[in-house]
């Protein structure tokens, strides 16, 4: 074969590839899109710039762009008075732990009488909630809940958290709606819930004291067990 046809055929070779790398970027730009679309067209709203924690931060620490950065987020799925712009937000300490991940809002600048009390080992998380999807809205601090997400119709069981605030439980005005709740989670927890809340539609059920002591029970046998298996390793 002469040179000058190996080129050629190298050239269209190149080329060919090229085209195929390209059509493959359209094609999942395209699903993308798609995906985007059908996400909007199931929770209603547009896309809507937000400030999220780049890290976590700290209650007392100062936010600026360090630990701050903005995300597209649905806007029906999002907190009550979400912060988007960096600027505004610069400068302000949180009065309470942000979660990394978590959309900023009021709720982790609100000074209180009485400080937000975290249990040890656990991590404070705010997520939108309102009265449908949290038992009609009787759920106050100090509740034992089961964390649900729903997305396409499917929900999925989270983990089950203590909620330490409501907004209509700080709210100083009588019978103000519920828009949102502060919950405390496990740390491992933490991520999980954050990125199912960004796809899906949060549910707070309360379990039946038959539930809570089925699952303490259930707890102390897995506990059982693994002092067990430590002996016989032992």
């Amino acid at each position: 074969m002469k040179r000058t046809t190996r080129l050629v055929l190298s050239v269209a070779a190149g080329c060919l590839a090229m085209g195929l790398a390209l059509a493959y970027g359209s094609s999942v730009r395209a699903e993308a899109e798609q995906a985007r679309q059908e996400l909007l067209a199931s929770y209603g709203g547009d896309l809507v710039t937000v400030c999220v924690a780049s890290s976590a931060i700290d209650a007392g620490e100062e936010l600026d762009e360090s630990n701050v950065h903005t995300e597209e987020w649905i806007a029906s799925l999002l907190p009550p008075g979400a912060e988007t712009s960096i600027e505004e937000v610069t400068g302000k300490r949180a009065t309470s732990s942000i979660p990394e991940r978590a959309v900023i809002c009021p709720a982790y600048f609100t000074e209180k009488e009485g400080a937000l009390e975290v249990p040890e080992g656990m991590v404070a998380v705010s997520v939108a909630a309102d009265a449908s999807h949290a038992v009609g809205g009787s759920v106050q601090p100090g509740d034992e809940v089961d964390v649900y997400v729903s997305n396409a119709g499917v929900a999925d069981l989270l983990c089950r958290a203590c909620i330490l605030e409501t907004s209509a439980h700080a709210s100083e005005a009588d019978g103000a709606d519920l828009s949102w709740v502060t919950l405390a989670v496990e740390p491992e927890r933490v991520e999980e819930l954050l990125a199912a809340t960004g796809k899906g539609t949060v549910s707070l059920t309360v379990p039946g004291a038959g539930a809570a002591l089925a699952d303490a029970e259930e707890a102390a046998d897995v506990e059982d067990a693994e002092e067990i298996a430590g002996e016989d390793a032992s």
